[in-house]
């Protein structure tokens, strides 16, 4: 046997008889299989049935159950509308298709697209004082105006020269928005008038007002309990719940109870916690009809003649019977309806102006606005650093400031008014966006000099 032999195999290797195919075989291959339709495939039997169900109902499902774990109140108003977007967008192509990774990749790539064209810009037109657009272009630097459409602005500093300033972006002084639940603070102005006028007493069931609740434990509730989030009542009545389940991820409004509804939710009311801290604007809103009925006013009338008309607020009104204003967007970019109410408008029913609320804060620090026994914090909340008036709220910041305060917030639009008593400043802020303008308010007032 020569050297060369001795170099050779005993046994030839055996060539491949499935030689593995060129890429570009292999990606039409893949291509094949996403084209072949899941009953032909993996859904003939029962198992692949089930997993088909199991994700096209899974992901809108998760989608909801993330929403809801947002922070305090969770974001499901806000971006829920996204699962029934994504929910409409599986069944349909699914039906059209019988193809579970094409289904999956277009009900993806549709709710990516529609929230990247909803998703709310910065205006570009601007008015008003240069110095409040100053503060507002440093407030952008550091990303606060992210996620924010058209919003007022009002500076009030009762020391200077000019004691209010007022600017916009996309909106001015003269805009009219929703300003949520700052109507509470409105109210609780109000509510401390009527006990100046004799008309109620905080320390009063608030059935001695409206009868109706008579008999039962809700109708125990004080007045004080009442403007101070201690009186055990929920946020919202069960059937309002109910209502915003399904009216929230369409942008529709679900606060419509009429008196008889919200009676009915409010004498069903356990008071769970009766005496802790725990905001509800089913609360505010029974406090101000209470005071609405014992003023034998309706609550519109009410707002009209005892605190818009003596400031001077002609653009602010009570958003009942229709709507005010077009109707903004939820954070998301959703367009939202008009929060137009009935029974709950004492707890955020309020449209007003930055130029009105400027009013409203001047009147508030030089101490001549109704019912100023209002911002006298008298309860504990549930932050170590707050205290509650009548719904008012007076922090105590880092900064060494201490600020009465209200913000606001409906389905499409948001508010703040921020009062620092001591320096006799205030900052308002108005939004289209239902994005909480408190962030932007507090760090107007924080960073003023």
């Amino acid at each position: 046997m020569t050297q060369t032999q001795n170099l050779l195999p005993d046994t030839p290797a055996p060539l491949s008889s499935n030689p593995r195919p060129p890429p570009g075989r292999r990606l039409l291959e893949l291509v094949r299989r996403l084209l072949v339709r899941d009953s032909d495939s993996f859904a003939r039997g029962w198992a692949g049935k089930v997993l088909v169900a199991a994700v096209l109902i899974g992901i809108p499902v998760a989608m909801v159950l993330f929403s809801l774990a947002g922070p305090r109140y969770g974001r499901y108003a806000e971006d829920s509308w996204k699962a029934l977007l994504m929910l409409a967008v599986l069944a349909g192509t699914y039906l059209a298709s019988r193809r579970l990774v094409v289904t999956v990749l277009t009900g993806v790539l549709t709710v990516a697209v529609v929230s990247w064209v909803l998703a709310p810009n910065l205006a570009e037109a601007r008015n008003g004082d240069a110095t409040v657009l100053a503060h507002l272009d440093q407030q952008a630097g550091w990303g606060m105006l992210a996620g924010y459409h058209s919003v007022a602005v009002a500076e009030v500093d009762l020391n200077a020269a000019q004691p209010v300033k007022l600017a916009g972006i996309g909106a001015d002084e003269t805009t009219v928005m929703e300003i949520g639940s700052m109507t509470k603070a409105m109210t609780g102005l109000v509510i401390a008038d009527a006990v100046q006028r004799g008309e109620i007493r905080m320390d009063a069931a608030v059935s001695t007002y409206l009868p109706e609740l008579a008999g039962s434990l809700a109708g125990t509730v004080t007045m004080h309990e009442l403007v101070t989030h201690t009186s055990g009542y929920a946020e919202f009545g069960a059937a309002t719940l109910r209502r915003a389940a399904w009216k929230a991820p369409l942008g529709q409004n679900f606060l419509t109870d009429d008196s008889a509804q919200m009676v009915e939710d409010t004498r069903n009311q356990t008071l769970t916690g009766r005496g802790q801290y725990a905001y509800s604007t089913l609360g505010s809103a029974v406090a101000g009809q209470a005071v609405a009925a014992a003023a034998q006013l309706s609550y519109a009338d009410l707002m009209r003649t005892r605190l818009f008309e003596p400031l001077g607020m002609t653009r602010t009104a009570i958003e009942t019977g229709h709507a005010f204003v077009s109707g903004g967007r939820s954070p998301t970019g959703l367009p939202v309806q008009p929060w137009v109410m009935d029974a709950y408008a004492p707890g955020a029913a309020a449209v007003s102006t930055a130029g009105d609320l400027a009013k409203l804060a001047t009147a508030l620090l030089d101490g001549t606005a109704p019912g100023m026994a209002a911002l006298e914090p008298t309860t504990a909340t549930d932050q170590s650093n707050s205290r509650i008036g009548d719904f008012w709220q007076i922090s105590t910041w880092q900064t060494g400031q201490t600020i009465t305060s209200h913000g606001g917030q409906t389905g499409g639009y948001a508010s703040y008014l921020g009062l620092d008593r001591a320096r006799n400043k205030a900052v308002i802020v108005l939004s289209d966006i239902a994005n909480d303008a408190s962030d932007l308010g507090t760090q107007l007032l924080a960073h003023r000099k």
